[in-house]
């Protein structure tokens, strides 16, 4: 059995503005959207969700790329977004396949990729989780090194060729998420055999 290696670079950025208050009869709204690209490797992967070419996707959070703090802070599906990755072509000998998820891994919480915004309106205390759609509440933890933590298709994904999965939009401290502009940068990294 041979063991194949390579990467894909998945950008995964949340941008916009965060124009909310904690309160929610307060609440205004944030504008986030979530973008993705893929590079060309030996299994050729797609991104299907929002707009682009599968390579490069632009997946809005939100209503049309508008959710307000206090639905990030309830844990609200309205700072969802969803996306598959998908085969589009690989060796019909493929029987194992596993996806590493690298990004800025938050201190508090290891599942959660830190905002990589760097700007003085830049949003504090918020980042985002990727988690298979049928298991939102399990996260995949950034950088993991070991199949715990990463995203290992089953072989029901493996024969749909496609793994449906949900980016959610959390604060990294409870009760410390503020306003303001929002991106995110994730490397996704594919092992088959």
């Amino acid at each position: 059995m041979k063991i194949i290696s390579f990467r894909k670079r998945c950008l995964l950025g949340c941008s916009g503005i965060l124009l909310a208050t904690a309160l929610p009869g307060q609440a205004t709204s944030l504008d986030v959207t979530f973008t993705a690209n893929l590079r060309e490797t030996t299994c050729d992967m797609a991104i299907e969700g929002g707009s682009g070419d599968g390579k490069n996707n632009t997946i809005p959070v939100g209503a049309n790329g508008i959710v307000s703090l206090d639905k990030i802070i309830s844990g609200d599906s309205a700072a969802q977004a969803t996306f598959k990755l998908k085969i589009t072509e690989c060796p019909s000998s493929l029987q194992s396949l596993k996806t590493t998820i690298s990004g800025t891994k938050s201190a508090e919480k290891e599942t959660v990729i830190l905002n990589g915004n760097a700007t003085a309106d830049a949003a504090g205390a918020l980042g985002i989780t990727i988690a298979r759609a049928s298991a939102t509440d399990a996260p995949f933890v950034i950088n993991a090194g070991s199949d715990t933590g990463r995203l290992v298709w089953t072989s029901q994904e493996i024969n749909n060729k496609e793994v449906p999965l949900v980016a959610t939009l959390v604060e990294t401290q409870t009760g410390q998420g503020t306003t303001g502009a929002f991106s995110a940068l994730a490397t996704f990294n594919f092992t088959y055999e």
